[in-house]
């Protein structure tokens, strides 16, 4: 749940084509922690704000998604809802796993879990899914409890180092699985909503090579 106070009305055109065009940056230049300028609209309490407006800048009515749930989440917060949310906003269609375009991840390791995800195919590996995963922070400096990443790939001049919180060394294990036969595999969003901060996002293409360790 955010906590954030909010100042401004979303905005779907303005709001939403700023957020995208700092989704582009962040999956550019990996590494980069992106800031998604907040704004007050009613969304779920399981919903962190970054996670919604990644939601409103991507979706659209050909989009499909599925939500993974924690079995806690699951006990407190309503499906119905939450689809219902996504539905009303932008008419995206739910969807199973194998079958979604985007995996919407209130938690981190669920990943493992999940199932078949589509990965796309060697003639079409752009039909991979895209994962939007909530962590519980994101930052250039260690936190109690995260995992150090070491980024390289394209987009990064040598190495790019990042800290992240709420993601264990399976999940990040998962992901080297998903996209052991590049170039098919899983992009991936890492949401959280700082409190110093606001809402940030951290992207981690399939491109990107992630190295982990405990901070």
């Amino acid at each position: 749940m955010s906590t954030l106070t909010t100042t401004k009305p979303y905005d779907e055109v303005f709001d939403g084509q700023k957020h995208y065009r700092t989704l582009l940056n962040c999956t550019a230049r990996p590494g980069t922690i992106g800031q998604l300028d907040d704004a007050s609209l009613d969304i779920p309490p399981m919903y962190s704000h970054a996670t919604a407006w990644i939601i409103m800048a991507l979706f659209t009515g050909d989009t499909t998604y599925y939500l993974g749930k924690s079995f806690e989440q699951v006990m407190t917060q309503s499906v119905s809802e939450d689809c219902g949310f996504i539905r009303s906003e932008t008419a995206a269609k739910p969807a199973t796993a194998a079958q979604a375009d985007f995996l919407v991840l209130f938690d981190a390791n669920l990943l493992e879990k999940v199932g078949d995800i589509r990965l796309g195919s060697l003639p079409y590996p752009d039909l991979g899914a895209t994962a939007i995963v909530q962590v519980e922070g994101i930052s250039p400096a260690p936190m109690q409890g995260s995992l150090r990443l070491k980024l390289t790939g394209p987009g990064i001049e040598n190495e790019a180092v990042v800290y992240v919180k709420g993601a264990s060394e399976s999940f990040f294990a998962t992901r080297r699985e998903l996209n052991f036969e590049f170039p098919m595999g899983v992009d991936m969003f890492l949401t959280c909503d700082s409190l110093s901060a606001g809402p940030c996002v951290l992207a981690l293409p399939r491109t990107t090579n992630v190295e982990f360790e405990r901070a």
